[in-house]
């Protein structure tokens, strides 16, 4: 399951005395286990009382003797394993190095495991955490997924990014208009990870920004709390291209420089940006629209499909054509140490003044 099913079955009052918080996105990790703390703890009451424990040098027997201790100060005993690399596949050479005696010893530990698993006393809860995929074929993982609430945290990717915003928006009591969400997931499709937890803290410096009367996020408020976030400079400096924003375009283009940010990524940007105006521009003329011409482009959210639709009517296809040239020769030029910043600066001065 998800966060959000986790979620709703918390609500619902689905408590299970095991859980396995697993994946590659650690802030719905994060997540989960504050909802499952404040579920079992609600008014914050004996909370100080949960024991942290490194998954990485536990010990079967410590952990089966942790969990079969009765709590003296608190009616749970809650007990978060960190790290719980059990859960992960074992290395080949690992397995190798793993004499016959030892193998048959920690087979005999784990049968301990699994009738510990089958028959959780009602005073404890365990919850295991690993930052990665656990290994579904472990015999470990099988027997445990019997008895517990297993979550699966996958990375988060612009196509699905709207399940995380709603649920923040509903945090912070605010809403967004079609623009602002064109703006949001495309300026998230920008970003090779997805950083949530970032993302996170942006969204409540823009509700203190808007303050508690305002409850429409428009574009332009969005733009104004987003677009000087280093992480998203180069989508910025995009959309004020598509805007035909000259200043604002070129000010982006040497903030990243100032930022530290190498030439050759920054004309990598300027690359995908003509490369998808001259292909969508390409598939308008064939006659594609909406999601035939977003899958030709590998663009799958309807929003920002809208928006490129709308933006390349704004270049010619000859300017996007040269454009293009242009900065094959500033990435060579680049790459080789021959490259003058004014050559950049030329095309993106060049896209911008072009309004078909």
């Amino acid at each position: 399951m998800n966060f959000g099913e986790l979620k709703t079955r918390l609500k619902k009052g689905d408590i299970s005395w095991l859980y396995l918080l697993s994946g590659e996105e650690s802030y719905y990790i994060q997540k989960a286990e504050e909802a499952i703390l404040n579920t079992l703890f609600p008014k914050g009451y004996n909370v100080e009382d949960v024991q942290l424990v490194d998954g990485t040098s536990l010990s079967i027997v410590d952990f089966v003797g942790m969990v079969e201790t009765v709590p003296f100060f608190s009616p749970k005993n809650v007990i978060i394993v960190r790290d719980a690399i059990m859960f992960k596949a074992k290395k080949s050479a690992e397995n190798e190095a793993a004499g016959k005696d030892s193998a048959k010893q920690a087979s005999a530990m784990e049968e301990r495991l699994y009738k510990l698993f089958a028959n959780m006393p009602d005073f404890s809860i365990v919850i295991f955490e690993l930052r990665g995929k656990a290994d579904g074929r472990k015999k470990l993982y099988k027997e445990f997924s019997k008895h517990a609430q297993i979550m699966e945290a996958a990375p988060v990717k612009a196509y699905n990014i709207d399940e995380w915003l709603q649920g923040k928006l509903q945090e912070i009591h605010k809403t967004m208009d079609r623009e602002a969400h064109a703006y949001f997931v495309r300026a998230v499709s920008m970003m090779e990870n997805i950083p949530l937890g970032f993302l996170d803290k942006e969204m409540e410096k823009l509700s203190l920004f808007m303050g508690p009367e305002q409850k429409l996020i428009n574009r332009d408020t969005l733009v104004q709390v987003f677009s000087d976030m280093p992480e998203i400079y180069g989508f910025a400096m995009n959309d004020a291209i598509s805007n035909h924003d000259i200043k604002k375009a070129l000010y982006l283009f040497n903030k990243q420089q100032e930022q530290g940010v190498y030439i050759v990524p920054i004309i990598g940007q300027l690359v995908h940006f003509v490369r998808q105006m001259w292909q969508a521009k390409t598939m308008l003329k064939k006659g594609l629209r909406d999601k035939a011409l977003g899958q030709a482009i590998g663009v799958s959210h309807p929003f920002i499909i809208k928006k490129i639709i709308r933006e390349c009517q704004g270049f010619s296809e000859e300017t996007l054509k040269n454009a293009f040239l242009q900065l094959a020769e500033c990435d060579l030029g680049a790459k080789t140490g021959r490259l003058d910043n004014a050559e950049v600066e030329g095309v993106i001065i060049s896209l911008c003044a072009n309004n078909k």
